[in-house]
């Protein structure tokens, strides 16, 4: 009877289920600077891809650019383990389709590190107000959101990360929707592992995976997101004296 149960619960959880699955890819540019002793900007730009035609739920999903992310943000560093935070931030979904949406984003943020093993351990904690555009021509509505980041790095040649040397980079993000419009509160689950190379002036390289779940309707279905993400990390230093 057990084994009946398990056949019949597996059959309609993986035949009846109305989860999607994309696979693509995602550019990312971040460039940092330092502005003062106290002071860096950051701008993070990235695309996102789904590369691969799908028929799923009896639906066909072509080849789409699915997101369109800008975020310039002003950090405060207050020590070498923690710094604030805050942004403005522009995100279009399906941007170059006739069915995009918009977004406007405030955000607040704390990052606090220390250090574990051969590695550092990052915690960012995350505030989201969210003016959503549900339509392309409806008004926007405010929701509210919560992130936590957990995250680790460490250099894979040595204590410390040098030119032309490897380093590992791997994350976790658990996503809350606090209020507004939402299909679950705990909404959204980003992981991320990846390898960088510094590449020394030009700055560093990193390839990784990133599994995004979104639970994309009050029923709790789930859209999976399966990525290979691509990115090019840069740092500028103002503050320093010309020779």
């Amino acid at each position: 009877m057990k084994k009946i149960l398990f056949i019949v619960f597996f059959y309609q959880t993986f035949v009846f289920s109305q989860n999607l699955t994309f696979y693509g890819v995602l550019p990312v540019i971040n460039q940092t600077g330092r502005i003062s002793q106290k002071f860096n900007y950051n701008l993070f730009a990235s695309t996102t891809i789904d590369a691969f035609k799908s028929l799923q739920n009896n639906t066909n999903y072509p080849v789409k650019d699915l997101q369109l992310y800008l975020q310039p943000s002003i950090i405060y560093v207050a020590s070498p383990s923690l710094n604030f935070a805050a942004s403005y931030t522009y995100q279009r979904n399906n941007p170059i389709t006739p069915d995009f949406t918009n977004e406007h984003r405030l955000w607040q943020q704390v990052i606090y590190s220390l250090p574990v093993g051969m590695g550092r351990l990052t915690n960012r904690f995350r505030l989201e107000e969210r003016f959503i555009q549900a339509k392309n021509t409806a008004p926007h509505t405010l929701a509210t959101r919560a992130r936590y980041q957990l995250g680790f790095n460490m250099p894979l040649q040595g204590k410390t990360l040098d030119e032309k040397e490897f380093y590992l980079n791997t994350y976790n993000e658990f996503y809350f929707s606090l209020t507004g419009t939402k299909n679950a509160t705990y909404s959204e689950n980003w992981s991320y592992l990846g390898i960088g190379y510094n590449m020394g002036k030009m700055g560093r390289l990193e390839l990784g995976y990133v599994s995004q779940i979104y639970v994309r309707n009050t029923a709790k279905n789930l859209r999976f997101l399966e990525l290979t993400q691509i990115m090019w990390v840069t740092n500028f230093n103002f503050t320093k004296k010309k020779k």
